[in-house]
């Protein structure tokens, strides 16, 4: 019992000592923080509406800093474009949730399922007609396969292979957005928009819509992100509502009290349209350093897009529920990745890939949680990439978009290597391309395809890896001449493989029916799947993924590989 007390008396102390030492280097920040709370806790109002309007949650910029596209290769230092404020959290218990649940299934309360539209950072019509150009001619006639070097060694399934959410019981949304994280004793499934909760065992322990969860009613949430922090043992949920106004749109930011995703959370509902000028925040992604939470997003105006922004929140506020005032960073390549880093450097490394080109566009991040965090950009050479054909579909003319090219999930980055995965053409078909990247010397210290197959349509890619570089990829697959509908796909590479090697893999889930709930084409996919390192064994890893249910409806699977 002593040693108990002990740990948490210790606890106690560190997390003091995080808040302390970053009221310290903030104390001289020329941007007038928010007052915290005396008591060092969040407020625990039982009314969870929206904050008001006030200037405590509102942000300031300066003019927009865009780069062109044509001169990001020249840019050094990137300095921050204004002031992102937030007041203290609200915490939001289970009971709250529960009860919000029971309001929204009232007949007319819950918000009507929406086909959430993709946007491309260059010109709308642009990208429709180059990716028209490349799927007309794209085709999976059969290939001479080309065997791999040796020896191998894929991950294998580890016990847990589930039903995660379908779309009926998500609300009717697409695409999906498969995301998730899996803890100490739990895996968070979070979708288009909903969140469901599963034991290890793999038995549903939650379900309930992102609406009573944030405890956010007005616009319709999407785009959701989950992580776990191993090293605080918290869980960070992210998502983003469609605007209120032409003025306000809410980034919504849920932190954990404690490694139990069951319990309360601190809830942020943070008005991101700093401008105030009919911004529209999009496809925001979430990573984190040892020191910080890390959100991107693409900026979009009423009709095309602007620019891609980014900040980041100090744990030691988020994590007990603190306000915050921190600088946003703007005119940033889009869609840029941030990091979940495995290690304590103080450099967080953030890349984007355009839609087409042979640079990747790396930012460095250095003190993310002081006041004055410093960004400089630079780029790493590849070879030529560009748009992926749309994935072919047995027994109907019926594409599944397979997005652009860009990093549609968070690197992970340990020592000098950052891990991302993309799909782009290759020969006529969408192929995931993985990459490491060494930082130190902005090089590719490895890349590679993966694929089904030859001839398979393969997209939908994300990618991980543990300190000891072993690597887990998850991804969608279908091939047209063999029959073969949507299937979720799973593989990965030891250290000690073969350079630009990952294997063909296995399968995780086979649909039996291809997908056409609408008649547009292409058809919705996506936007994104998830693979996470187990913390409690860096040999496993969870996964989740879209699959189909049936042709109008989606389904998602998840399970455990591991070596």
């Amino acid at each position: 019992m002593h040693k108990v007390l002990k740990m948490l008396f210790l606890a106690q102390v560190i997390t003091a000592f995080m808040v302390f030492a970053y009221t310290i280097s903030t104390s001289h920040a020329a941007e007038e923080l928010i007052p915290e709370n005396p008591e060092g806790t969040a407020a625990t109002n039982d009314d969870d509406e929206l904050l008001p309007e006030n200037p405590e949650e509102t942000a300031t910029t300066n003019n927009e800093d865009t780069i062109p596209e044509n001169a990001i290769k020249d840019v050094k230092k990137i300095r921050p474009a204004g002031i992102l404020k937030s007041r203290q959290a609200r915490i939001r218990t289970p009971k709250q949730m529960e009860t919000g649940e029971t309001t929204l299934l009232t007949p007319g309360k819950s918000p009507e399922g929406v086909e959430i539209p993709f946007r491309p950072t260059i010109n709308d019509a642009e990208y429709k007609a180059a990716k028209s150009a490349i799927s007309a001619k794209s085709t999976d006639t059969d290939r001479p396969e080309v065997a791999p070097p040796q020896p191998l060694a894929p991950p294998v399934l580890k016990g847990i292979n589930i039903e995660g959410v379908n779309q009926n019981e998500a609300g009717g949304f697409r695409p999906p957005d498969t995301h998730g994280a899996v803890g100490k004793k739990h895996f968070v499934e979070i979708t288009n928009s909903h969140l469901d909760i599963y034991t290890k065992t793999g038995s549903r322990v939650k379900t309930i819509s992102l609406a009573s969860f944030f405890g956010y009613t007005l616009k319709t949430i999407f785009d959701p992100r989950c992580v776990y922090d191993k090293t605080w043992n918290r869980w960070i949920i992210t998502a983003e509502a469609f605007p209120e106004t032409t003025t306000v749109q809410r980034q919504l930011i849920a932190v954990s009290l404690t490694d139990n995703p069951l319990g309360s959370f601190y809830i942020y509902k943070i008005d991101i349209n700093t401008r105030n000028n009919d911004d529209f925040w999009d496809f925001p992604q979430l990573g984190m350093d040892q020191d910080s939470i890390i959100i991107t997003a693409n900026i979009f105006g009423p009709t095309a897009y602007r620019t891609t922004r980014m900040f980041a929140v100090a744990k030691a506020l988020l994590y007990n529920g603190l306000g915050f005032s921190v600088p946003i960073f703007s005119g940033l390549k889009g869609t840029l990745a941030p990091p979940i880093v495995l290690d304590q450097n103080n450099k967080s490394f953030l890349v984007a890939a355009v839609t087409s080109g042979t640079t990747i566009t790396k930012y460095t991040l250095e003190n993310s949680s002081r006041a004055n965090p410093t960004l400089t950009s630079s780029t790493i050479t590849v070879p030529s990439y560009s748009l992926p054909p749309n994935a072919q579909q047995p027994n109907t003319t019926a594409l599944l978009d397979t997005s652009d090219s860009r990093f549609i999930n968070a690197s992970t980055q340990s020592g000098n290597s950052l891990w991302q995965v993309h799909t782009i053409n290759s020969g006529g078909l969408p192929k995931p391309k993985f990459y490491e990247f060494n930082t130190s010397t902005n090089t590719v210290a490895q890349s590679g395809f993966f694929s089904a197959s030859a001839n398979s349509n393969d997209w939908n890619a994300t990618i991980t890896a543990n300190t000891t570089k072993d690597v887990y990829v998850v991804w969608s697959s279908t091939k047209q001449t063999a029959t073969t509908h949507a299937q979720v796909r799973f593989s990965g590479r030891r250290s000690t493989d073969p350079a630009g090697v990952i294997p063909s893999g296995s399968v995780l889930f086979q649909s039996t029916t291809f997908y056409k709930p609408t008649g547009t084409d292409p058809e919705r996919w996506g936007d994104y799947s998830a693979v996470t390192v187990d913390p409690i064994n860096p040999l496993k890893a969870w996964i989740v993924n879209e699959k189909i249910n049936t042709t109008t409806t989606w389904g998602s699977r998840i399970g455990q590989i591991g070596f």
